[in-house]
């Protein structure tokens, strides 16, 4: 026989206590008393708090278990069929943003260049800075449009300083010019193709002023990397039935000046978070800037009998290549946001491969059997260069996570030396803790 003593509350009396004698049985499941009778009536007299008791002390059993499933890290219950049909129904919806954005900068990129093309070589606009101006001034005034009506896409910024952007913004600007600006001349003696073949370049640069500047460590499977990049280029050079030095070095020209411009911006910048949008409204200006200097120094001669009857004849094209300039821009960042820089750089050597191809089929542009195996030669040294920067990406993050796990530990060991000195946490009054729906503890 157990006996308990139950409270037997009454107005008059302070506590008074009956006894009340329960059988030890053992149900199935081997837990004592867990087959007593549920019916009050089979409760002794003089007991009337043992139902209220009983309900009592399930719903404390209840609280704890929930508490108890929190802290033994119990897995939570399996999503609903309409959590899971939700779930799938977003994974779908990302995978169609995504194809779309991916389609849609492959696309306007590559109508931005052949549009460019045809403004430059068919209507033989000798002017490629103002062109590429137009470009910067649509995209600046597009984003101010945004920030006018949205203004948090833009919000003001206390770090941004005049004396900042001077010193910051605008070197980053001088070489930005310089990459659309020559990047532009190439086109007036070279295919469209092959400049896309030299544009594979960039990484040897990249790497190279990134070693020069102590932003990345020498390995040799780096330079391994692009050595196979170089050597492919390099191919693709000498089969080039059209070859010219002019347009060769202006390219060579414009991928030094992207690589310095990218090298500039993690040593500049660095610490500076800034949405995309908030890149384009304080970097546009700095390229504007320049872009202007450039162009009335060296073309401003031509601007009263080229620049401005070709643009009064044919005012579509340069309206419709302006808003593809920032049609890049947002599906550039749209890629970014749903994937990575990096996977942006490799939909760009596809897109390159794309533009060759419709080089091929819509402007006659000749491909050798040479600069076929240049090319394929190239590629192979993208992926491997773009398979060791994802290991470097990872074997980084993995480091990040370990400095994260040990500075935890040790938050960890100072609370359990804290906790030897101080009481222990008394569930029963932290009620919410166990009684917050979904069994985690409040916030509040």
């Amino acid at each position: 026989m157990a006996t308990y003593a139950l409270p037997n509350h009454n107005h008059n009396q302070s506590a008074a206590y009956s006894t009340l004698e329960i059988p030890p049985s053992t149900s199935s499941s081997g837990v004592p008393g867990a087959d007593l009778p549920q019916d009050s009536s089979s409760s002794p007299q003089g007991s009337p708090s043992l139902s209220l008791s009983s309900s009592s002390h399930e719903a404390q059993a209840s609280g704890s278990s929930s508490w108890e499933k929190q802290n033994m890290g119990e897995a939570s219950p399996s999503p609903s069929q309409g959590q899971q049909a939700h779930l799938s129904l977003s994974s779908r919806r990302r995978a169609v943003l995504l194809l779309t954005s991916v389609l849609l900068f492959c696309l306007v990129s590559n109508a931005l260049v052949l549009l460019n093309r045809h403004i430059l070589v068919e209507l033989n606009f000798k002017c490629p800075v103002l062109l590429t101006s137009f470009g910067q001034m649509f995209t600046f005034f597009a984003v101010c449009v945004t920030r006018a009506v949205r203004p948090a896409t833009v919000p003001d910024r206390d770090d941004v300083t005049p004396r900042f952007w001077i010193l910051h913004c605008l070197p980053i600007g001088l070489f930005s010019c310089g990459t659309l600006a020559l990047g532009q001349m190439p086109y007036y003696t070279l295919s469209v193709s092959y400049v896309q073949m030299l544009k594979a370049f960039t990484p040897v640069l990249t790497l190279l002023f990134s070693l020069m500047f102590r932003l990345e460590k020498f390995s040799w499977p780096l330079v391994l990397s692009v050595g196979i990049i170089a050597g492919g280029t390099g191919f693709s050079a000498l089969g080039e039935i059209n070859f010219a030095w002019e347009g060769t070095l202006f390219m060579l020209g414009s991928i030094v000046c992207e690589a310095m411009k990218l090298v500039l911006s993690q040593i500049l910048l660095q610490g500076l978070a800034m949405a995309p949008t908030e890149s384009l409204y304080y970097m546009t200006p700095a390229t504007i800037f320049f872009l202007t200097i450039f162009g009335v120094m060296t073309e401003r001669h031509l601007y009263p009998t080229n620049a401005l009857p070709i643009i009064a004849n044919n005012p579509g094209s340069f309206v419709i290549a302006s808003a593809l300039g920032y049609g890049v821009n947002l599906t550039s960042m749209a890629v970014v946001k749903l994937l990575s820089g990096l996977w942006l750089k490799i939909i760009v050597q596809v897109k390159g491969a794309l533009l060759m191809l419709a080089g091929v089929l819509l402007l006659s542009d000749t491909i050798t059997s040479l600069q076929l195996v240049g090319y394929g030669t190239t590629l192979v040294g993208f992926a491997y260069h773009t398979k060791l920067k994802m290991g470097s990406s990872i074997t980084a993050a993995l480091g990040s996570d370990d400095g994260d796990e040990s500075a935890k530990l040790e938050e960890d060991s100072k609370v359990c030396v804290r906790s030897e000195s101080e009481p222990l946490l008394d569930v029963s009054k932290h009620s919410s803790l166990s009684s917050t729906p979904g069994g985690s503890p409040s916030s509040g």
